[in-house]
This record gives C-alpha cells, sequence and structure tokens, in this order.
C-alpha cells in the first residue's frame, strides 16, 4: 500500500504532481518559520563570523578603554557564542566576568569556547591544568549563563542590587524592543541602571530604526509588536538621562567592520558616583529652569 501510495504521488511524465508541489511547499515554509522563531531573538549562531570577518578579533574590543575594565566586575548581555567576552577577559583583565545570553545552545557553545581562548594564549608557557580547566581561567573568572535579562514587570526592579562597573549591551537593543516593546526596552534600561555600581557605566550600542523593519517580519508577533512602537532610538539618550537616571552619555567611538551596518557608534551611560552630587545637579537644573520662566504679574 505504502509503494501505491508513493507511486500515485507523481504525474506520469515522471514530473512532480501539484500535491507534492504543495506539500513541499509546506514543508518549506514549516521549515522557515521554526527558523524564524529558533533566531528571533538575533541568537544567530555564526553571528561573530560574519561581524568579525576580515579581523584577527573583535574590532569593538580596540576601543573599550582598558581602565574601566581593569580589575572590574562586568556584565555581558547577550553575549552570543562568547567571543568579545572571552577576549575582554584575557587582553582587558576585569576581575570578573559574566556572560549572559538567551539561547541555551549558544551559552554551550561559549562554555566550551573557554579552554579554545585560554589554551591558545598558554601553550607556549607549559601551562599547569586545574581540573578540566586551565588556571588561568580560574584567575580571570569568566562565566556564562543562560538567562532572560528583560524581567516580567517592573515590580521585580525592586529585588535588584548595584553589582557590576560595566554593562554591555551591544547590538541587542532592536531586538529587546521588536520582542519585548516599549515597556521590554524601558524595564531592560531601568534594570542595567539598578545593577551597576555607583559611578558604573552602561556601554549601549544601538541599531538604527531603520534596520527594525526587516527583522521584524521575522514572526508574526515581532511585526505586531514593530507596528506599536513609539519609542523610537533617537529617543533613548534622554530617556536614559532624563528618567533613568544616568547622568552623562558619551560616544565612544565607531568600531571598524568590513560590513557597513556593523559600524554603529557605541555611547556610554555613566551612573552618578553618590547621591548627593545627583541631588545638587538637579537642585541646580531646576533653580536654571526657574530663572528662564518669565515672572509673573499679580493683579
Amino acid at each position: 500500500m505504502e509503494e501505491e501510495f508513493c507511486s500515485n504521488t507523481s504525474s506520469p511524465s515522471g514530473l512532480p504532481s501539484s500535491s507534492s508541489t504543495a506539500t513541499n511547499s509546506l514543508v518549506s515554509s514549516e521549515k522557515k518559520e521554526k527558523k524564524n522563531e529558533r533566531f528571533r531573538y538575533g541568537n544567530f549562531n555564526r553571528y561573530y563570523g560574519v561581524r568579525t570577518k576580515g579581523f584577527d578579533h573583535d574590532p569593538r574590543l580596540d576601543i573599550l578603554p582598558k581602565e574601566w575594565f581593569n580589575k572590574k566586575r562586568i556584565l555581558d548581555v547577550g553575549c552570543n557564542a562568547g567571543h568579545l567576552t572571552l577576549e575582554i577577559a584575557k587582553e582587558l583583565k576585569p576581575s570578573w566576568i559574566l556572560g549572559i545570553d538567551i539561547d541555551d545552545h549558544l551559552i554551550g557553545v561559549a562554555r566550551k569556547n573557554i579552554r579554545h581562548y585560554f589554551e591558545c594564549n598558554d601553550d607556549e608557557k607549559g601551562q599547569e591544568f586545574i581540573g578540566k580547566f586551565p588556571a588561568s581561567i580560574k584567575n580571570y573568572n569568566v562565566w556564562f549563563s543562560r538567562e532572560n535579562y528583560v524581567l516580567e514587570s517592573d515590580e521585580y526592579l525592586e529585588m535588584i542590587r548595584e553589582e557590576y562597573d560595566v554593562i554591555l549591551a551591544l547590538s541587542i537593543s532592536k531586538w529587546i524592543h521588536l520582542n519585548w516593546g516599549d515597556e521590554g526596552i524601558k524595564r531592560f534600561f531601568k534594570r542595567t541602571f539598578k545593577h551597576l555600581n555607583r559611578g558604573g557605566r552602561l556601554l549601549l550600542e544601538l541599531q538604527d530604526w531603520s534596520k527594525y523593519y526587516k527583522r521584524a517580519k521575522t514572526t508574526p508577533e515581532m511585526f505586531e509588536t514593530y507596528k506599536n512602537i513609539k519609542f523610537k532610538p533617537d529617543q533613548f539618550k534622554n530617556y536614559l538621562i532624563d528618567e533613568v537616571g544616568f547622568v552623562e552619555c558619551q560616544q565612544l567611538g565607531i568600531p571598524k567592520a568590513v560590513t557597513r551596518g556593523f559600524e554603529r557608534p557605541i555611547l556610554v551611560f555613566q551612573k552618578v558616583n553618590n547621591l548627593n552630587s545627583r541631588k545638587r545637579q538637579l537642585i541646580e537644573d531646576k533653580r536654571e529652569n526657574d530663572q528662564k520662566l518669565p515672572e509673573k504679574k499679580f493683579c
């Protein structure tokens, strides 16, 4: 019966019948949908191969000031397979760095990459291994964990405590925005602020609004979210300073890239060193605004 069924699905000429063509089209469509769903967070497994093409390292490393990282606690949100995280661990020597990503598979790859990165660095020195990891890994304290950094609601923000000196959010804002909307990206920014120590820095590599539409079509849900976005990337800077509480913003630089689309500026937002200076700044701003107001006339 199975052979008869198979033989009847082809036309007498040997060409695929309309029913088999429709079936193949359906299968192809289902595969595409699964693939789109799989990579809806920008969690592409060959991201670094494209991003660092033509370079022997991630060019973003070249514009990161070493003094911001050396002996500091670092969080890399959306670390993908962990290449930049590991380069920072090896070259900038933080006391502790954690890379997190929403994708289990990528975190698994990142953990495997730990051994590769540090073996390449220390083979010539005849490094002694401790357990299944090189000694230098213990010294660098580099870790990877699967985590969604976007909290379910603002209520959970009260549980966040100051912990890091630098938080990296590189080329992830578009994906957060398209998956969790305006409230999600705002909640993300609020969490980074609460997670930073006094004087800590958020390094933000923004994606332009013009790049949203193409990726919004990844899934129907993302496209609906896209249509409801009111909070555009060019508003992020003012929001982070006026609403979230960062005191200043500077442009760190634009990393080199073979593909122009990856030549994006990295913005740095700093958290105030102490509350008193923040209060003084608010008072000064209020005084300056009051002086600009027209004098009230009373009858």
